[in-house]
């Protein structure tokens, strides 16, 4: 990722007329948060597509509405047989010639180009001749992230129950994604490559399974924390409520120990009971006990 052209990005924003939609507003700082420090980033339509959570026709016609923007270009690229695979993307953040011609690959580095990734993509349409931007021999020997990645791993494979994350490229995502602490156990592992196995349509680069499970787990994580704090307060909510109940009980039985209002006697009965109370206390004699007149059943 680079912070200038993410700060371009930021700028570009408010530019940007009225018709220009959500699609190709986030699409532009998807862009600038993979681009190197050229503004040159080469995500895959597919990849794109699930980051934007829309379809790969969507994310064409987002890439189109920049390019008459003329806030990007798009660089097409092919394998040696003729194939095409993604593109390479070029913000326009206004790179010089200079600084494009000294990054001029070599003869041995354009081979490594044309041998680049064998993944396939409906393209969008050219904006400019690939010859032109020599800096795009460079970004084909880097990850995602910008860092440098093996030819092998850009290979497009469906999921394994034996997969196992690369650690360079869990950091390198953990990282883009702000949360490099992030870590994963054996029993996350096992559940993402067996709900992904049963579904062998689905292939992507040893990278972009990687950053898949990132996501898998920070997910997890997030849910999982939610679902804890709820059961938290449910359980501090339940426990101030038994203490209600339990103080509302102890209140009751103090005033229980008060003076009896023999609130269980019959009006004969309790009649009947005063009088003799009074006639004791007449007689001088102390009362048998306290009682207090009221009203009686």
């Amino acid at each position: 990722m680079s912070l200038q052209a993410m700060a371009w990005a930021r700028e570009a924003m408010p530019t940007l007329p009225g018709e220009i939609k959500a699609g190709p507003r986030l699409l532009l700082m998807l862009m600038a948060d993979y681009a190197n420090e050229q503004g040159v980033c080469w995500p895959s339509i597919r990849r794109l597509s699930d980051e934007m959570a829309c379809s790969m026709r969507t994310v064409q016609r987002s890439i189109e509405a920049l390019v008459e923007q003329e806030l990007m270009e798009v660089v097409p690229r092919q394998t040696k047989t003729g194939r095409q695979t993604s593109n390479f993307y070029r913000l326009s953040m206004g790179v010089t010639q200079q600084q494009q011609a000294a990054d001029e690959p070599s003869p041995e580095e354009l081979e490594a180009l044309m041998a680049g990734s064998d993944e396939e993509e409906a393209s969008a349409k050219p904006a400019v001749d690939p010859d032109e931007h020599p800096i795009f021999a460079n970004a084909a020997q880097q990850a995602d992230s910008g860092q440098p990645q093996v030819t092998a791993g850009a290979r497009q494979m469906p999921m394994r129950l034996d997969w196992q994350p690369d650690a360079t490229h869990w950091q390198t995502e953990t990282l883009r994604r702000g949360d490099p602490s992030l870590t994963w156990d054996q029993g996350e592992l096992a559940d993402f490559t067996a709900h992904f196995a049963d579904q062998p349509g689905r292939t992507y680069s040893h990278h972009a399974w990687c950053a898949k499970f990132v996501r898998w787990v920070s997910d997890n994580r997030k849910r999982e924390g939610a679902r804890q704090a709820r059961m938290s307060q449910s359980t501090n909510t339940s426990s101030n409520n038994n203490h209600a109940r339990n103080t509302g009980g102890t209140h009751g039985s103090r005033r229980s120990t008060g003076p009896i209002r023999n609130s269980k006697l019959s009006a004969a009965e309790g009649r009947a009971l005063i009088e003799q109370r009074r006639r004791e206390q007449a007689e001088g004699q102390p009362p048998s006990g306290d009682v207090i007149d009221g009203e009686w059943i």
